[in-house]
């Protein structure tokens, strides 16, 4: 084993016999961020169970335990067989994607690999994006992508703190589509699915934004989303035995969990608008508590703005804590009496959000799960327009009656459930095109 890349030989040769065996293709499953660990666990359960031959390849781009560790919760580490350990920023991380990538297709050919390789790209990462297109020039091979059709659109509307009825407003407004949000997820969901042939979206609204592209229908299938089947999975099982990693003080009343990580919002205009926004809500009377991701802690250094989180210690009823390492913590939390509910920039939450049936309140301009805001109404846009926006609409949409505000927080099956299952039974069935001619490397 190499420093810079690792393969299990052994679980490669299997797999790649085991394709041939069958005469079908191999599917290469790719974990790349944090969202990845998550998502991904049920389809790769499914695969398992079913005995579709894969191979499961770790990037290693996420590489410190807080963010992978959801791979050790859900029990599928020891099925990984390749980590690529790839490292950099964004244009370094291509390069070295690249470069991998070329190494593994070898492997596979020296494996004796004769049947396509196919990988599985989950989401909206740079690794989604860029992977399929990589692959596909040097294999001549299209990818599978999981959660496609995601695209950003909002409500055509002043961002003016006025009352909660115009804030509601935003259910009936006309809304439009944000081509460029969020960066750069925005282009990367939309990447993902240039290089590949069978496309997994959500919901119907994402498959219409792939008809109206031009993806071919027989290309498209409408399954849901595997978030529901991660919460599902947190939520099963007794860990009354297992020691919480949250502050005592969460069980202390009610919380709204605040999660900020998009770029957009780590900018120093913005971020000062949600700390400051949040920090007024919490004057009020709320607890509050902020999750100090990665990128916000990255955001604060680069913005020399960690004077304001400071500010904030002596609030009472304003909690700093650090990231949660466990998701089983994260969606219990949720789920429990003592969230009030979630403040976020995550596309991930607010679907979990959601399926729980949890009002989550989006920081964003604009969303790519509208399904959540305009058709089961269990979420709102309060984007960081001021703090003092954030402050009233927070303090507003929680102080009001629920039935007003949250009216169809009870209708839990917008994502669907036994998603992997779904996937993988299809993925058991899939026949892929032939490769493209002329490709680097052939697999025959």
């Amino acid at each position: 084993m190499e420093s810079e890349r690792a393969l299990n030989r052994n679980m490669i040769i299997e797999a790649c016999a085991s394709a041939n065996r069958e005469g079908r293709p191999l599917y290469l499953v790719i974990l790349a961020t944090k969202p990845c660990y998550i998502k991904l666990a049920s389809l790769i359960h499914s695969l398992l169970q079913r005995g579709v031959p894969f191979l499961l390849i770790d990037t290693g781009q996420h590489y410190e335990a807080v963010l992978s560790n959801a791979k050790i919760e859900f029990e599928y580490h020891q099925s990984i067989s390749v980590y690529l350990n790839i490292r950099g920023g964004l244009l370094s991380r291509t390069a070295d994607l690249a470069h991998k990538l070329q190494w593994l297709a070898n492997e596979l050919v020296s494996a004796g690999l004769r049947q396509p390789p196919i990988p599985i790209v989950s989401g909206d990462t740079s690794t989604a994006a860029l992977l399929p297109s990589l692959w596909y020039l040097l294999t001549g091979y299209r990818s599978v992508h999981v959660e496609a059709g995601l695209r950003s659109s909002g409500p055509e509307m002043s961002w003016e703190w006025q009352d909660l009825h115009r804030l509601l407003s935003q259910r009936e407004t006309r809304w439009r589509r944000f081509r460029d949000d969020p960066f750069p997820e925005g282009i990367d969901t939309t990447l993902a699915s240039v290089a590949s042939d069978l496309l997994f979206a959500p919901v119907e609204r994402n498959a219409k934004n792939l008809v109206e592209e031009g993806y071919d229908t027989e290309q498209i299938h409408v399954v849901g989303s595997l978030s529901a089947d991660a919460v599902h999975l947190a939520l099963s099982g007794d860990t009354s035995d297992v020691e919480s990693g949250l502050s005592p003080e969460l069980f202390n009343g009610k919380w709204l969990r605040v999660d900020i990580h998009r770029r957009e919002n780590t900018t120093a205009e913005r971020l000062r608008a949600i700390v400051h926004g949040v920090a007024q809500f919490s004057d009020n009377g709320a607890k509050v508590v902020l999750i100090r991701s990665n990128a916000l802690d990255a955001a604060l250094q680069r913005n020399a703005e960690e004077d304001l989180l400071q500010a904030l210690r002596g609030h009472s009823g304003f909690v700093i804590h650090s990231l949660w390492p466990s998701y089983r913590d994260v969606i219990r939390f949720i789920n429990s009496a003592n969230c009030l509910g979630v403040f976020t920039d995550s596309g991930g939450l607010q679907e979990e959000a959601n399926v729980l049936g949890i009002p989550c309140v989006t920081c964003r301009y604009s969303t790519d799960r509208p399904e959540t805001v305009l058709e089961s109404a269990s979420n709102i846009l309060l984007p960081p327009n001021s703090p003092n926006l954030i402050a009233n609409g927070l303090q507003s949409v929680f102080s009001s009656d629920p039935a007003r505000v949250w009216p169809d927080l009870d209708k839990h099956g917008l994502y669907g459930k036994n998603v992997g299952a779904r996937i993988a039974d299809i993925l058991s069935q899939y026949v892929a095109p032939p490769a493209a001619k002329g490709a680097e490397i052939v697999f025959a």
